[in-house]
């Protein structure tokens, strides 16, 4: 079983999860180690074009850190997923389905669910890739945050005015899709921005495409490299890792199905 703690050990990232300053007092960085604790400093105080102005100024010494943190800095600015953010969404626990939802509907507040965005989001899961291989860990949790936050993105889109995303935002009979063996209740409500299939889905995170309509089939691509990754850091999965595992091991086909899964394994109301 991993804990949030194995998560964290991972990365070198606790500036992100706190509003503590350890990192002031550097007006004149000169070396990379300074660099990253100014990048820290500005993290600490909001100010990200501070942050990402440090960050470009590390070394290749340095090049797994300044891919890892500037990635989920501009994650950050862009108000589409924040380390913070999982952990006031999990609260004291390892999260469930509900962590998920909570993530979702908080983009949707933000109204920040666009083509720019998912197109920001696919770069930096391509940067995270460059990360070495002797930082395998890393590489693969800063790839599975970009998998999720690319999620969070998508759902956002189906989420209606009420800021709340209900099973009948997902499908048209609502929770009646559970358990629908024919999949008639399953099927895309009218006028969703979520759509089935746009027609030229993007293959993986990887590839290029996500700035195209959002559809469930780009929310399993999503989830699915998300699970690939955590099968890399963490192993044997629970809470919100094993909530992720477990709708890609449905092996849903259709986007019917997909919402189904979605629906029942989040536990959408």
């Amino acid at each position: 079983m991993i804990k949030l703690g194995a998560i964290s050990a991972c990365i070198p990232l606790i500036t992100l999860l706190t509003s503590c300053n350890l990192y002031g007092g550097l007006s004149s960085p000169s070396n990379d180690e300074q660099h990253v604790s100014a990048a820290r400093a500005c993290l600490d105080h909001g100010d990200y074009s501070c942050a990402l102005e440090h960050y470009r100024a590390i070394s290749d010494a340095y090049a797994d850190v300044r891919i890892n943190e500037t990635s989920l800095t501009q994650l950050a600015q862009a108000q589409v997923f924040s380390i913070a953010d999982m952990i006031a969404s999990i609260g004291t626990s390892l999260g469930s389905g509900n962590t998920l939802i909570s993530m979702t509907e908080l983009v949707a507040s933000r109204n920040v669910m666009n083509a720019a965005n998912r197109a920001m989001i696919q770069r930096t899961y391509a940067n995270n890739d460059l990360i070495s291989n002797q930082n395998p860990k890393l590489r693969a949790f800063s790839k599975f945050i970009s998998a999720v936050a690319m999620f969070n993105t998508l759902m956002a889109s189906a989420v209606g005015p009420d800021g709340k995303l209900t099973a009948s935002d997902l499908a048209v009979g609502g929770t009646a899709c559970i358990g629908d063996a024919s999949l008639v209740q399953c099927a895309a409500p009218g006028g969703t921005n979520l759509i089935d299939t746009n027609g030229s889905e993007p293959a993986n995170m990887g590839a290029s495409g996500w700035e195209n309509s959002p559809s469930v089939d780009m929310v399993w691509t999503a989830l699915s490299d998300a699970s690939t990754e955590i099968n890399t850091f963490a192993g044997n999965a629970s809470g919100i890792l094993s909530v992720i595992v477990d709708i890609i091991n449905t092996g849903a086909a259709t986007p019917a199905a997909k919402r189904q899964q979605l629906i029942q394994i989040l536990g959408i109301q």
